[in-house]
């Protein structure tokens, strides 16, 4: 029982506020040009995540440009209208309307 009050003390003594705080990445989609804060940042070409601002998952397209300023800008879509897609759109990608 002494051991674990002490190991909750030095817990409690080790960890600040802000290390307890979840990390959350900002993007800007490039064709609403919306803010979305996601949970964790997106490195694939589509990832499927959490967005904390809306409460709900949200399909972030990631287009790469190589040698250029930006590296890589975001499309995010819907979950919803992901699902709607066909397999071949859900793989390699369709345009999103404003």
């Amino acid at each position: 029982m002494k051991s674990k009050v002490i190991l909750l003390f030095l817990f409690l003594i080790g960890c600040n506020d802000k290390s307890l705080e979840p990390t959350t990445y900002e993007i800007k989609d490039e064709v609403s040009g919306e803010i979305y804060l996601l949970r964790k940042k997106p490195k694939l070409k589509k990832s499927i995540v959490y967005c904390t601002k809306r409460k709900e998952n949200v399909v972030v397209w990631v287009d790469w440009h190589v040698n250029q300023t930006p590296e890589y800008t975001y499309r995010v879509d819907s979950y919803k209208n992901y699902l709607e897609k066909t397999w071949v759109e859900q793989h390699y990608g369709y345009r999103i309307a404003p």
